[in-house]
């Protein structure tokens, strides 16, 4: 297989494009028609970012479903429970990047002596060494909301070391999620003995916190963040001539945290929530608020300038 240029994913500039459970569902079914005439006896889903499409796919053309996992390291492939009923095989996976799951798969279930088509939701034709059957490609980086977890720093340091370690056994607690966090949601907790324990999914070391303040009032915010016991938390604020409206502070969150690597962000206030998932819809927004409890925030994202126009 050729040598394929570094994964997308480690560039933390990079927005992903968020393909959510429906958009999936939707490329999913434009694929099938192919995968219909060739009459698979059952569908094949390459655990574990395969198993929602494989689901999808088996669901439409009414067939059985068996998952299979690929260890890279030791280059071989294994049934999860029974294998797949039947010599024709749709092999399903979420996505090829690097192509090496699927093109391993493949291999394994040829030496089986079965027949298999394979289907990716995406592929990207930059970078793949494996190009499934049936595939949308894709040259944008993309992320499933089952896949988060990628992006944070510990996996993207695991994918920079070695790309074959991602997906190894042992190696899935760096997908472990990552927090954004407001500063004002740890405020709110002053109150408690520690302000950020009660956050969820917050873990330190696994935590960013993202102030609307301006880096003048940054090192205030640092010394109260460490009287806590959290002076190794990184802080970041915003550059003191910023744009301070709303809109633009969100904005600036969702950067931040995109270039972090952040699965969640909490928001203490509702309106910035719903804000920074409009313009982040690849993280799950919680707001955090005063009563203790957390709410998942979801929002359509805002057309892009020029998208839409005026009727005449």
């Amino acid at each position: 297989m050729r040598d394929a240029p570094a994964w997308k994913g480690l560039d933390t500039r990079l927005k992903p494009v968020f393909l959510g459970y429906e958009r999936t569902e939707r490329m999913v079914s434009a694929l099938l028609a192919r995968a219909l005439e060739w009459r698979p006896d059952s569908v094949a889903g390459i655990a574990r970012g395969g198993l929602v499409p494989a689901t999808m796919a088996a669901t439409m053309l009414g067939l059985p479903i068996a998952c299979i996992a690929y260890d890279r390291r030791a280059e071989r492939a294994s049934w999860i429970g029974p294998p797949a009923p039947g010599r024709r095989l749709l092999v399903v996976d979420d996505g090829c990047s690097s192509g090496r799951t699927m093109a391993g798969v493949r291999a394994a279930l040829i030496g089986e002596e079965r027949d298999c088509l394979t289907l990716a939701v995406v592929h990207d034709p930059d970078h793949t060494a494996y190009i499934p059957d049936l595939s949308h490609p894709m040259r944008a980086l993309w992320r499933f909301p089952w896949e988060r977890g990628e992006a944070a720093p510990s996996a993207r340091a695991v994918r920079a070391g070695d790309p074959d370690r991602l997906a190894a056994a042992g190696e899935m607690a760096a997908e472990a999620p990552f927090l954004g966090i407001d500063l004002e949601a740890a405020l709110l907790r002053r109150n408690l003995a520690d302000p950020l324990a009660a956050l969820p999914f917050f873990a330190p070391g696994r935590a960013v916190v993202v102030a609307s303040l301006s880096e003048r009032a940054g090192a205030e915010a640092a010394a109260w963040l460490g009287r806590w016991g959290h002076a190794g938390l990184p802080l970041e604020c915003r550059a003191e001539a910023a744009p301070a409206d709303a809109a633009s502070i969100a904005r600036y969150k969702a950067a931040v945290a995109t270039r972090w690597g952040c699965t969640h962000f909490v928001e203490s206030e509702p309106r910035q929530a719903i804000l920074v998932a409009a313009a982040a819809p690849h993280l799950v927004v919680i707001w955090w608020a005063e009563d203790g409890a957390g709410h998942v925030v979801s929002a359509a994202a805002e057309p892009e300038a020029g998208a839409l126009t005026p009727r005449p």
